[in-house]
């Protein structure tokens, strides 16, 4: 794979030394074959060598050990940073009407689920060449103490080798259900949990059985994937001692015939053995890495994707043209609307509930598609991308992250935050301490939220402001100190929805639009 060129730094370091590491500990059972054969005519001086080669072929091979698993370590560290960045990059890039496609749920499990089986297939990639190494070392060795023994122990392990392809497609099946069913569990517990305002004596019964239908359907797919798993380990391990068998014959032959010594057919048993344990790891590497190939394969067709939004030079120089737009979702919501938005000029938006107050605002910036006539900016029609760098877009919910108060206004200092720490005239110098002091402003409230929205919108120096009843939980003091600060921006276009239809307050707009 050519994901793997990214980390062949710690790959090599970790096939290298497992290498040496395999090298030095199968040289061990050679070690004995000499020790039962030896006719020690050097006397003390051959039990001393053999100690000594025996020990220091331990010690060369633990150091191995060592390095090799550190590297494994690393190796694992380096893909998942990789992984996860890349697919993390892709999500927060794409266009709203793919994104909106999955529910934050989903895109949690892939980042989590979906990487870790990402990470299993890399590690059973692994494990395949390191047990190739020690499968091939083995293979030497054995065929060094007896070349006709060996040959037949080499073709009887062959026919093993096709065994994950009995297997690997409904091997594959079952893995990919199971997280596709944990993946949409993941997704119930989120939608659940964020409904329990609505929790009570009446509900809490009937949402108990909506999680249990989808922690039943996730849990049946585990326990239907570990009973196959179960089913092929056995078979695998069956035909392993199907090997063994045949090697012991083979060996109780030739000792028969007095065609091997009592030490090689001692060192042939730990060989057997060692060979029989790569073998049997890569049979069942191969067979598990099959199983999450589709999700390897998926994942790195998704991080091959575009993710980059690249800043370009635009501005608003003249206007916003709706032109005869009708958006239809079911029944029409808009139906032939046109008007000019000027630059600068201040905007108020009202009616009732369900008449496309908001539909509006989503459409002229971009994240929904007219479904008829179009909207322009200086010319230009909108998209998504154009309207990102122009447009600051509010509403009365508009996301609060879990972090403090300056990380939240600049959006992890995306904004020139000077303009705030030097001049704190855009909300009442009471409030500033409060916001300030709190280090995770999901914990404020709903109208001190709204505040930390507006701080946003104040320093995010776009030069268009759609505001969709932002300030509906601030208090009636608050909501007109920064009202009056917005609309005193003499630089900002503003496109404001509200249910506040005093004159007083709609007479501080350039215009009033009734929907």
């Amino acid at each position: 794979m050519k994901i793997l060129k990214k980390f062949k730094k710690s790959i090599f370091f970790r096939i290298f030394f497992h290498f040496v590491y395999i090298l030095a500990i199968a040289g061990l059972p050679t070690v004995v074959k000499y020790m039962v054969d030896d006719n020690y005519s050097n006397g003390i001086y051959d039990v001393i060598k053999l100690t000594g080669i025996f020990t220091l072929l331990v010690i060369i091979g633990m150091g191995a050990q060592y390095i090799s698993q550190r590297s494994s370590w690393r190796l694992e560290k380096e893909f998942n940073l990789y992984m996860r960045k890349e697919l993390f990059s892709v999500i927060i890039c794409k266009e709203p009407n793919e994104f909106y496609k999955n529910s934050i749920g989903d895109y949690n499990s892939r980042l989590n689920n979906d990487i870790a089986a990402c990470e299993e297939h890399l590690e059973y990639v692994m494990l395949i060449f390191e047990s190739s190494i020690s499968f091939i070392i083995y293979a030497i060795y054995i065929f060094l103490l007896n070349y006709k023994m060996a040959i037949i122990i080499y073709l009887v392990a062959l026919i093993v080798l096709f065994l994950p392809n009995l297997t690997a497609k409904k091997f594959s099946e079952k893995n990919k259900k199971l997280l596709d069913d944990t993946a949409s569990y993941n997704s119930k517990i989120i939608d659940l949990l964020s409904g329990y305002s609505f929790i009570n004596c009446f509900t809490y019964r009937n949402i108990e059985k909506n999680h249990k239908k989808s922690l039943d359907e996730m849990e049946d797919s585990r326990f239907s994937f570990g009973k196959f798993k179960t089913f092929v380990n056995v078979l695998n391990g069956t035909v392993m001692y199907l090997i063994n068998i045949s090697s012991f014959a083979i060996m109780a032959f030739f000792l028969y015939k007095g065609e091997i010594t009592a030490g090689i057919a001692t060192a042939t048993i730990a060989y057997i053995q060692n060979f029989m344990f790569p073998l049997r790891t890569v049979i069942d590497a191969i067979s598990w890495k099959k199983s999450v190939e589709t999700v390897m394969n998926d994942m790195l067709l998704e991080i091959s994707k575009n993710k980059n939004l690249s800043i370009e030079d635009v501005k608003f120089d003249n206007n916003i043209k709706c032109n005869n737009v009708s958006f239809k979702y079911d029944d029409y919501i808009i139906k032939n609307f046109s008007h000019t938005f000027k630059k600068n000029k201040k905007y108020a938006i009202i009616g009732e509930s369900g008449k496309g107050k908001s539909t509006l605002l989503n459409l002229i910036n971009g994240n929904l598609p007219c479904t008829e006539g179009n909207i322009t900016i200086d010319g230009k029609e909108v998209s998504y991308r154009f309207c990102n760098q122009l447009i600051m877009y509010l509403t009365q919910k508009s996301h609060i992250f879990s972090e403090n108060f300056w990380d939240n206004v600049s959006i992890f200092d995306s904004f020139n935050k000077d303009v705030l720490e030097n001049d704190n005239k855009y909300i009442p110098s009471n409030k500033v301490d409060t916001l300030l002091k709190s280090e995770n402003n999901n914990e404020l409230s709903g109208g001190e939220k709204q505040v930390v929205n507006y701080l946003r919108a104040v320093i995010s120096a776009r030069d268009i402001l759609l505001l969709d009843e932002p300030f509906s939980a601030m208090d009636k003091v608050m909501e007109d100190y920064v009202c009056n600060k917005l609309l005193e921006m003499k630089d900002k276009t503003i496109i404001m929805i509200t249910h506040n239809v005093e004159k007083d307050f709609l007479d501080k707009f350039d215009e009033v639009i009734y929907m």
